[in-house]
């Protein structure tokens, strides 16, 4: 698990009493809601009810597992207000991967002052964004950041494709979720400054 600074158990116990913090691993918000015929995204064009959303986080987070992923690791992800970016968020958390979610603006220096920081197991980007249009800053990326095993890249048709790992149905998956109490995503990170 991934060291924090817990709430004084004082915090805790009032948090818990007014309803705060229900000891739910936040999955749970889609997890009641999977055989709904609802509609949980909309993207463009594209709509998934909570039935078909709940079944992309699935495939996506046993595609993870697949590949290696394991609770207690972390992953760096940089996707814009897409499906594929709620459909990764839940995937991880489902299997107890904690994301840093970067900015879509982020550059070269953010991505790998966060690297740097979390040492990610797997990376999620996007073709759209210049610096994944081709697969050199990826190349160097993994090269400078030897804790990247998986990279996964939506708008890909090759060995990163996102699509197709979401696409690949969860045969025998079992969810593995952080338990409620620990750190299951980090909201923000700031970036180290060196000063001469």
């Amino acid at each position: 698990m991934i060291a924090f600074n817990r709430w004084p158990e004082s915090f805790a116990a009032r948090y818990r009493e007014k309803g705060y913090w229900q000891d739910l691993p936040l999955t749970e918000l889609i997890t009641r809601h999977a055989a709904s015929d609802a509609v949980a995204i909309i993207d463009g064009e594209v709509q998934y009810s909570y039935r078909q959303f709940n079944q992309r986080v699935d495939n996506l987070a046993s595609s993870l597992q697949g590949m290696g992923l394991k609770r207690g690791e972390t992953a760096l992800v940089q996707l814009g207000n897409v499906a594929e970016f709620y459909i990764t968020f839940f995937a991880l958390l489902r299997i107890g991967v904690a994301p840093v979610n970067a900015l879509f603006s982020h550059q070269r220096s953010e991505l790998n002052a966060y690297a740097t920081q979390i040492e990610p197991a797997l990376l999620v980007a996007d073709r759209q964004h210049a610096l994944f249009a081709d697969d050199s800053f990826l190349n160097g990326f993994i090269e400078q950041h030897p804790s990247v095993r998986v990279a996964l890249l939506r708008g890909d048709s090759g060995e990163y494709d996102l699509a197709a790992a979401i696409a690949q149905p969860a045969e025998g998956f079992i969810a593995n979720p952080t338990p409620a109490d620990e750190v299951a995503f980090f909201p923000a990170l700031r970036r180290q400054h060196r000063h001469a």
